[in-house]
């Protein structure tokens, strides 16, 4: 004994100690009948104090002390009704909010309410309710949080990079068959999904054989630049540009079904070559011949072959009226 204290009281006061140390608000509640009694109150949250130690007005007071955006998840975790019912299936449940202190500031705690009847068992009408500061704590995880999200967000950007790079032409910027066969789902989804109609146009570089015997290949290639940028430039918003072969192009996208903007997309390509053809210094003219469709979305459809079937028979209509060198053989 020390001055008349047994060792079992001596044990129950280090462990008392401990856990007031722990624990920066410790109540005893009877939550059914709505009584409580305050055990410990640290002086940053004296002002439960005011509360006469009854849970309801401590609740009220609490509540208007969460920081608002965490007033929402408090209520539901902190309800009346439930809380006895959920103890008699747990020992113990809790929740991390922001809790305003003495002195104004707000700062990260741990809301834990526990059986206090009988040890690591659920069950009962009288509990413990407990505030923890875990502020450092939680400020420290969201910190490692937010640098992981950056790495996260680095490592997707470099990955849809790279993503896009396998699905792009890397002559003209277009996409290449990888993208078509990627997007053609999602554009046709969007369509389903939106009510839109699908726009599908196909269009093919005049003359390439005759600039690339006559000129040189690199005059072809430059060509396909030229007719790849205005297709780019031109096509209705949101299209997909697609190279499906050397001097073969295909445009695709979800458009309104009432949409001007293939008619529009006829003008802007003209001008874009004719300025080109004016400005440049080739000893030959480049241009494009093409087709388009706009048709609403069909039961049943999964790829976009038939649109570009009736798109290519159109483009070959205008290849054989505007392409000389495609009429003189």
């Amino acid at each position: 004994m020390r001055n008349g204290i047994t060792k079992q009281k001596m044990k129950n006061i280090y462990v008392e100690n401990a856990i007031r140390s722990l624990y920066q608000f410790i109540m005893e509640v009877n939550i059914p009948k709505g009584k409580g009694r305050i055990i410990d109150c640290n002086k940053e949250f004296r002002y439960f104090l005011n509360s006469d130690g009854d849970y309801d007005p401590f609740y009220s007071l609490l509540y208007e002390n969460i920081h608002p955006e965490d007033r929402e998840r408090f209520a539901a975790f902190a309800g009346h009704d439930d809380i006895p019912e959920r103890l008699k299936k747990e020992v113990f449940i809790s929740m991390e909010c922001r809790i305003r202190q003495a002195d104004s500031r707000y700062k990260w705690s741990e809301i834990i309410i526990c059986n206090a009847d009988a040890e690591d068992k659920a069950g009962g009408d009288d509990h413990l309710f407990l505030i923890r500061d875990i502020d450092k704590l939680k400020k420290e995880s969201l910190k490692r949080e937010k640098e992981n999200r950056l790495v996260l967000s680095a490592l997707q950007n470099k990955y849809d990079s790279l993503f896009e790079e396998n699905m792009t032409d890397q002559q003209t910027g277009c996409y290449n068959r990888k993208g078509l066969k990627y997007y053609t789902e999602i554009v046709l989804k969007e369509a389903e999904d939106e009510g839109r109609a699908v726009f599908v146009c196909v269009a093919d570089l005049n003359s390439l054989k005759y600039i690339n015997d006559t000129y040189g290949h690199a005059a072809g290639d430059e060509a396909i630049r030229a007719v790849s940028s205005a297709l780019i430039e031109a096509a209705p918003e949101g299209s997909k540009i697609v190279r499906t072969g050397g001097d073969e192009f295909l445009i695709f996208a979800a458009l309104a079904p009432d949409s001007r903007e293939p008619e529009e997309m006829d003008v802007k390509i003209q001008k874009i070559i004719t300025d080109y053809n004016a400005t440049h210094s080739n000893p030959y003219d480049t241009g494009v011949s093409y087709g388009w469709v706009l048709e609403s979305f069909g039961e049943g459809m999964t790829d976009l072959d038939d649109l570009i079937e009736v798109a290519d028979k159109k483009m070959y209509e205008m290849k054989c009226a505007t392409d000389k060198h495609k009429r003189e053989r």
